[in-house]
């Protein structure tokens, strides 16, 4: 949560008072999460499920929200929502504010799709968000402010407009290497064979593998596991998670398998990592 006082500069700001956070913030596996607004809040609010799912209540009407699709809340509109019991969400979520939040009430109230695919973007807004988190993670200076904010409407663009977003994927990256890395950043916390790897780009395991080698040095398999322990890091900077839940989060169930990867990858343990 942003405070108060550093809300009433960013009303002043004329880089960012049309747009602006109030809140920002990810759950993972929310088990529990539940709010209740009767009177709503003055801001509207985006919900983005990237597993699992939970329920949306707006004027006694339920809407399911399911993984990889997002969900508009107005200002002002009494609602509540409670992730799934069995299946609760992992979400990322944003309240924002200022004279421009009201155009965003077309695309509200209706659970809207982000389909994954080979030129999805996911792990580009995901990276978005995260960008956003380690700024203001860094204190409320009047530099961070306009940046995060600025970066605002990019980020909203990427749900509201999404065959734009997803352009450039679709007209530069058609190459079978650059199409397995988006496809492995989407999917990042899944376990991948070569063979499945290879067969998503139509390939063979052997071809596919050669060719691998020679764009990036590393076998697809290497480039995934490394690729995975960057994600990993980046939550042991950013998170109170322990080390077992980023294991479980990038698809280790063993988190010794994990410890070791780790190292091999960083030349140091998980422990030491986050030390360090």
């Amino acid at each position: 949560m942003i405070p108060d006082r550093i809300l009433m500069l960013i009303e002043k700001n004329p880089f960012c008072s049309d747009l602006f956070i109030t809140d920002i913030g990810y759950y993972p596996n929310a088990r529990h999460h539940f709010r209740e607004r009767e009177k709503g809040i003055e801001q509207t609010i985006l919900i983005y499920a990237i597993e699992g799912q939970g329920i949306i209540t707006i004027n006694k009407q339920e809407y399911r929200l399911v993984a990889d699709h997002f969900f508009l809340i107005p200002a002002g509109v009494p609602h509540s929502y409670a992730a799934d019991l069995q299946n609760p969400w992992s979400i990322y979520w944003i309240h924002f504010s200022g004279n421009k939040s009201g155009i965003y009430s077309r695309f509200a109230c209706q659970p809207i799709a982000i389909e994954r695919g080979k030129t999805s973007r996911i792990a580009d807004r995901v990276d978005l968000f995260s960008e956003l988190f380690r700024n203001l993670d860094r204190g409320f200076s009047i530099e961070t402010l306009e940046y995060v904010n600025l970066c605002l409407p990019y980020l909203l663009t990427s749900f509201t407009h999404l065959s734009q977003f997803r352009l450039i994927k679709e007209s530069g990256e058609r190459e079978p290497v650059s199409l397995s890395i988006n496809y492995m950043l989407e999917n990042i916390s899944k376990k991948f064979s070569l063979e499945d790897l290879a067969k998503n780009v139509n390939l063979s395991s052997s071809h596919f593998s050669r060719l691998f080698l020679s764009r990036t040095g590393h076998s697809p398999i290497d480039y995934f596991i490394q690729l995975k322990i960057q994600r990993a890091c980046r939550l042991l900077d950013n998170s109170g998670w322990m080390i077992a839940d980023v294991a479980r989060e990038m698809g280790f169930e063993d988190q010794f398998y994990f410890s070791r990867q780790f190292r091999k990858v960083m030349s140091m343990s998980p422990r030491e990592y986050r030390h360090r």
